[in-house]
């Protein structure tokens, strides 16, 4: 009896059941643009190639499609995965999609809905602030005591290239007091003042740092990037909800 009851407590603990009723985490943790991808590849947005980043919490199959038409499928891995997809027309102007991410696990499936907003600013085939072309002339006039005595015609394109040279600032000499006086040699410097000076150094850099993560945390969601085609440069802003 005794050798009985040894043997039952050698048995491994059976394990738990799952609990019917729990419902698993939703599958996606985030699917945000891939701002370091297309920035340091501006080719990809003017080849109408779209980079996102897809955190997925567990492994699927996943399926990109618009209308029916399949852009892109693979296989996610649980963590932080890169998708590319080539839309023809993506960036040849101002539109906005919608596109259907398609989601299938072992034994469940999902949907989520991308909207991308494509802003072009200024036209593709333009280059960005050229300034429209001129037709006609003027004519500059000069008189003595009422009679005319010279002239000299200018066209317009000419006009436009008269460039004025970079104004010099010149010192007030009215300035004085101790605003317009060096400080001497013996003066000192205090310690409260350089240690303001410090803090206020330190406060600067710290809202500089927190800055930068703000903006990059916004261009996950948007982002402007200039693209080359057709020899001429142009800004693209992408935007993307997630639904």
């Amino acid at each position: 009896m005794a050798s009985l009851l040894f043997c039952l407590l050698l048995l491994p603990t059976p394990a738990s059941l799952p609990d019917p009723g729990t419902v698993p985490p939703p599958l996606m943790r985030a699917i945000e643009l891939d701002a370091g991808t297309l920035q340091g590849d501006p080719a990809l947005l003017a080849a109408d190639t779209l980079a996102l980043v897809v955190e997925s919490r567990r492994q699927a199959f996943f399926k990109l499609s618009e209308k029916g038409d399949i852009l892109a499928t693979g296989k996610l891995l649980p963590g932080v995965n890169t998708v590319r997809f080539t839309r023809p027309g993506l960036t040849a102007g101002s539109q906005s999609f919608f596109f259907v991410l398609d989601l299938l696990e072992a034994d469940a499936s999902a949907q989520k809905f991308l909207r991308v907003q494509v802003t072009v600013e200024g036209r593709p085939g333009t280059a960005p602030g050229e300034p429209a072309a001129l037709s006609g002339s003027f004519r500059l006039e000069m008189y003595h005591s009422g009679r005319l005595f010279g002239f000299r015609k200018k066209n317009m394109a000419d006009f436009l290239k008269l460039k004025t040279g970079p104004v010099m600032p010149v010192p007030d000499p009215g300035l004085s007091g101790a605003a317009g006086r060096s400080p001497s040699a013996g003066n000192s410097v205090s310690l409260i003042s350089l240690g303001m000076a410090l803090a206020k150094f330190l406060a600067g850099k710290k809202a500089e740092k927190r800055l930068r993560a703000h903006e990059a945390e916004n261009q996950k969601k948007r982002l402007t990037v200039t693209i080359r085609r057709d020899q001429r440069e142009f800004p693209i802003v992408i935007e993307l909800r997630t639904e």
